[in-house]
């Protein structure tokens, strides 16, 4: 965890394990955070996260926690929270850096495009990257999409007066990939000059986000699709323009688990007998 060494921040993970259990899976996976035991999930349920859709009989699994990342500041003040409703997916740490640093990262290697045949300093560039270097079934990162509009004019914003196009991005079907909605940024209102009448507008840079994971490992997918925006000054529309991208990324399958596999018992060989002493220490 060297990125949030730099930024003096802690990392510590909270399980309803018990520190035994805990030991010896850090061991295991050469784990340098910290792990914090709450065996009766106390701090838990202070925190309003137990899973209460798992019936109390339900041994062991009664007492975890719904899966998710809080980022804390130096006075104990949560500012960001991250929750996920799939137990094996977690946020990746690209999310977490920019809420520790209050900014973006920088995107990798972004494709180009411009709307039309106008002049560079007139055109809307786009850029698309993926914030990571890999997808993987257990993170969820995001794709990034980056529109620069140029100065003087604007690109309409969701929802777009009727006939316009907002600026959006569809991904083309890809088995195993998922998605989340488009999260895109606050916009400015315009009033049309001489007019009562207001819409929704970018200006600047614009950043859309789109949160993906993957439920399948092939070696590599193709991320394709395509932005599409419109763009106006104060007396003239252009019409809808649109890019096409296509990335080609890296998938890394999730790593062994503790239980149910033959490389997840390598890894942590007493994993079987913590198992066994949880659910006998719940029935009691």
């Amino acid at each position: 965890m060297p990125q949030f060494a730099a930024l003096g921040a802690e990392v510590y993970a909270l399980s309803y394990d018990e520190p035994d259990a805990l030991l010896d899976f850090q061991r295991a996976h050469n784990i340098t955070y910290h792990l914090l035991s709450d065996p009766d999930s106390q701090v838990i349920r202070e925190f309003g996260i137990l899973n209460t859709l798992i019936a109390e009989d339900d041994h062991p699994w009664f007492g975890i926690p719904y899966p998710g990342t809080y980022v804390v500041d130096s006075a104990g003040v949560i500012t960001h929270k991250f929750f996920e409703n799939n137990l094996a997916v977690r946020t990746g740490p690209e999310q977490m850096l920019r809420a520790l640093r209050g900014e973006n990262v920088t995107s990798p290697t972004p494709t180009t495009a411009s709307d039309g045949d106008t002049e560079a300093q007139e055109q809307v560039q786009v850029e698309v990257s993926l914030e990571g270097e890999y997808l993987s079934p257990t993170v969820q990162r995001d794709l990034v999409i980056r529109c620069h509009v140029p100065a003087g004019r604007h690109m309409y914003a969701a929802p777009a007066p009727a006939g316009m196009q907002a600026v959006t991005v569809t991904l083309d079907d890809q088995p195993g990939l998922v998605q989340r909605g488009l999260l895109r940024p606050a916009s400015e209102t315009y009033q049309l000059h001489g007019t009562d009448e207001q819409f929704q507008v970018h200006h600047g840079m614009v950043e859309l986000r789109l949160q993906l994971t993957v439920s399948a490992t092939p070696e590599t997918l193709t991320l394709a699709g395509q932005v599409r925006w419109q763009c106006c000054d104060d007396e003239v529309c252009d019409v809808p323009q649109s890019h096409r991208f296509a990335l080609s990324v890296p998938v890394q399958p999730s790593p062994p688990v503790a239980l149910g596999s033959k490389a997840g018992a390598a890894l942590e060989p007493n994993a079987m007998a913590h198992f066994q002493k949880m659910t006998t220490r719940r029935q009691t």
